[in-house]
C-alpha cells in the first residue's frame, strides 16, 4: 500500500470532511472534552489550522488525517499538530511522507521547527524522524471518578 498525504485546499474542505467523520470523533474523544468536532472544523473553516489527509492516489480513499496550526511564539515560528487520527495499523504506510511534507510545509512559511503533544505510542514513529523526548503531559480532571 503506498500512501500519500495532501493539504486540503479551503474551497475543498465541504466535499473532504464528511468523509473523515470518524476520525474526527477520534480525535474529539481525545481533546476529553477541550474541543468538540464542531470546534474543530471551525478550526479548518476560518483558516487558523489546516488540514492534512492521507489517501490512496489510485481509490482516493482517505486512511486518516493530521491538522496543524502555525503558532507565532514571541522568537520563533512553529508548526504544531494538534489533531491526529487514522485508520489503525495503517501508520506504516504514511509516517515517512507525513513526516517529510510536514517538515518541508514548516520550513517554507519559515517556522523553526515542528510540535506536537501524543500518546506513548508515538514514541519510536517520532523518535526515527529526529524527534526528542522534552516533556510529557499528564492529566487530572477534576469531575472524573478517581478508581
Amino acid at each position: 500500500m503506498n500512501l500519500k498525504v495532501g493539504l486540503v485546499q479551503f474551497g475543498q474542505l465541504s466535499s473532504v470532511i464528511p468523509k473523515l467523520a470518524s476520525y474526527l470523533n477520534k480525535s474529539e474523544f481525545w481533546t476529553n472534552g477541550r474541543a468538540w468536532v464542531d470546534d474543530i472544523i471551525a478550526f479548518l473553516y476560518t483558516g487558523r489550522m489546516q488540514l492534512w489527509v492521507v489517501y490512496d492516489p489510485e481509490t482516493h480513499e482517505m486512511y486518516g488525517y493530521t491538522i496543524t496550526e502555525i503558532k507565532d511564539y514571541p522568537r520563533c515560528k512553529m508548526l504544531v499538530v494538534q489533531y491526529c487520527a487514522g485508520e489503525p495499523n495503517h501508520m506504516q504506510y504514511s509516517q515517512e511522507e507525513m513526516f517529510n511534507t510536514l517538515e518541508a510545509a514548516a520550513k517554507s512559511v519559515g517556522c523553526k521547527g515542528i510540535e506536537f503533544f501524543g500518546r506513548p505510542g508515538w514514541g519510536p514513529h517520532a523518535k526515527k524522524h529526529g524527534y526528542t523526548t522534552k516533556t510529557v503531559v499528564y492529566e487530572k480532571h477534576f469531575d472524573e471518578v478517581q478508581p
